[in-house]
């Protein structure tokens, strides 16, 4: 199938999903922890986010093969793996929106990972397609200066907590990104703070970059399945733990 924009992840990336949708160039968040800040022009990735080029006429070309192609056993499409699919910019241009209602029309099922509370203005469209999406929501830590000084531009901590109970109120499946662990203690905190409003965990540990201290990573794996256990909560942990 020769598909436009939607596309199969490879590598680290196709842990989450079999199809992914990237709706802007760019990400202001300027995540310490980001593939991008390893590359050569991260700064101007970091500077701006705008829509991709002819984005709208290429998703429904995209959604109606996809459609034809798998009718109901369509894979889920993750929105979005580079960039935030909830950008700044995203409040007037309504990308992700449009691209949200043509997914819906064609009955496809998504999922949405991102850090910012502005979903919350889609839960209407939302609202209609529940049992074929899931809030995924990015996590590291429940301190907010922690996640000020790793992630500077991106929603506080309390906001994405608050999305993520009202996205249970909405019954909507709830799924935290705790990706990149960079101290284990904060992450078996984010388990035990929020096991009650998340249906599913995928852990990751820190790539990239050295953690600002030093981590046994084989015993942070143990403390946090052991708090994801201790909660009966469903998980996978990315390969970057399981072969370590």
């Amino acid at each position: 199938m020769n598909l436009k924009v939607i596309y199969e992840p490879k590598g680290p990336a196709g842990e989450y999903a079999k199809l992914a949708l990237n709706l802007y160039n760019g990400c202001i968040h300027g995540c310490k922890y980001c593939y991008n800040n390893t590359r050569w022009n991260k700064d101007k990735f970091f500077d701006s986010a705008k829509p991709r080029t002819g984005l709208t006429s290429k998703i429904e070309a995209d959604a109606r093969s996809l459609s034809d192609e798998y009718g109901d056993a369509c894979p889920e499409i993750l929105i979005s793996f580079i960039g935030d699919a909830y950008q700044p910019a995203e409040k007037h241009l309504g990308i992700t929106r449009l691209a949200i209602r043509t997914l819906i029309n064609h009955n496809l099922p998504f999922t949405i990972l991102t850090k910012s509370n502005l979903i919350t203005r889609d839960f209407d469209l939302l609202q209609e397609h529940r049992k074929k999406f899931r809030l995924g929501m990015s996590l590291i830590t429940t301190d907010d200066f922690k996640a000020s000084e790793w992630e500077p531009k991106a929603a506080s901590v309390l906001d994405r907590i608050y999305t993520l109970g009202a996205a249970k109120k909405h019954g909507f499946q709830t799924w935290v990104s705790l990706e990149p662990v960079i101290w284990p203690a904060e992450a078996v905190r984010v388990i035990n703070s929020l096991y009650h409003l998340v249906d599913f965990w995928w852990i990751g540990k820190l790539n990239h970059m050295k953690p600002p201290e030093p981590v046994n990573w084989i015993e942070a794996m143990r403390d946090i399945q052991a708090e994801l256990e201790a909660h009966k909560c469903k998980y996978r942990f990315k390969k970057s733990f399981t072969e370590l």
